[in-house]
């Protein structure tokens, strides 16, 4: 143990005379007047994955200081958060650390992700920062994975790493399936007031660029693409719409680019990845395409079911949000349709 600390203070030496001797002229120190470095933490909680469609890598990746690679296994209390912060309610410890502690999908494009510099942060992350500032309040994101159904990675193992450990008081990213349900109960969290809605809509190019509906495809009998194991696959099963499965929509997206299928149906939000990652794309949505109630949900946070000051005070900016036109703004900003709250 000895060896262990003895090396951890020789890194900590190397370190600080390296980046001492790293420091600008410009900002060097002058007698009488400390200079003062401040670190902004990066957390990201659960199984670490590698990017997918929607994220950029650095333009040069050096692992030692990659936030991902760096922070992608740890499972800390946030920093600077006191044992007395950490037994007030929600909106008094928010009031008190002048910051809303948050916990996110770190690569959730276009709604989350570990955001470099002069990269946009995500919808939901700014539209929490807008929260935040009407109030004079910061905010302090740590990461969650949530890519998978089962285990660490499904939302009641993310709750389990995050919101449960007092991590942070509130989660992004959800989506009112009611599929999920199940996984709110062990954890005692409760969603907000939803703030949008997302669905499955309709993308078109070349020969069925006339199509407007699902009922022109089945009518035309033009085979569209879909992600396979998804409610819009089992909607076309059941309804005896001409399809073509891919895994997931970026390949869906990809057999577009490719054609193999001049129309397909997938979730609104790819169609951010997809003018991210696929520019050569021809395809657009059709216009003023509105998902069908069946292939439509709603997007809320979630957070604990003892905090209803904290949930009330979330639940009113989403209302003056919605009623202002703000969300709507900043989710167009993104290339994604915005479409409002279903309740």
């Amino acid at each position: 143990m000895f060896f262990v600390l003895l090396n951890r203070g020789l890194v900590l030496v190397t370190s600080a005379v390296f980046a001492a001797a790293m420091i600008p002229s410009a900002f060097s120190q002058t007698q009488g007047e400390p200079v003062i470095m401040q670190l902004q933490d990066e957390y990201v909680y659960g199984r670490h994955r590698g990017p997918k469609l929607g994220y950029i890598e650095p333009e040069v990746f050096e692992p030692l200081s990659d936030p991902l690679y760096r922070a992608g296994y740890k499972n800390y209390r946030p920093v600077g958060v006191t044992g007395e912060q950490m037994k007030m309610n929600a909106m008094d410890r928010t009031k008190d650390l002048g910051s809303i502690l948050a916990c996110a999908d770190g690569w959730f494009w276009p709604f989350s992700r570990t955001a470099r510099d002069n990269e946009p942060a995500g919808i939901e992350v700014e539209i929490l920062n807008s929260i935040a500032k009407k109030h004079d309040l910061n905010i302090d994101m740590m990461w969650v994975n949530m890519s998978t159904r089962f285990g660490y990675g499904a939302p009641g193992g993310a709750f389990d790493l995050s919101i449960n450990r007092g991590l942070c008081d509130i989660v992004l990213g959800l989506t009112v399936t009611g599929s999920d349900d199940h996984q709110l109960d062990p954890s005692q969290v409760i969603y907000t007031k939803p703030f949008m809605s997302t669905g499955f809509v309709l993308v078109t190019q070349g020969a069925a660029k006339g199509l407007t509906s699902l009922d022109d495809v089945k009518k035309l009998d033009v085979k569209i693409g879909l992600p396979a194991y998804s409610p819009m696959s089992d909607y076309a099963d059941e309804h005896q719409i001409p399809h073509e499965t891919f895994f997931q929509n970026f390949r869906v997206i990809d057999a577009m680019v490719e054609g193999k299928v001049d129309a397909a149906m997938i979730w609104s939000g790819a169609i951010s990845q997809a003018k991210m990652n696929r520019p050569e794309g021809e395809f657009q949505m059709v216009e003023g395409y509105v998902p069908i109630p069946e292939m439509r949900w709603d997007s809320a946070w979630v957070l604990k079911k003892t905090e209803t000051e904290f949930k009330k005070f979330i639940d009113e900016a989403f209302e003056e949000m919605l009623e202002s036109g703000e969300i709507k703004r900043i989710v167009e900003r993104y290339g994604m349709p915005f479409y409002p709250p279903t309740q």
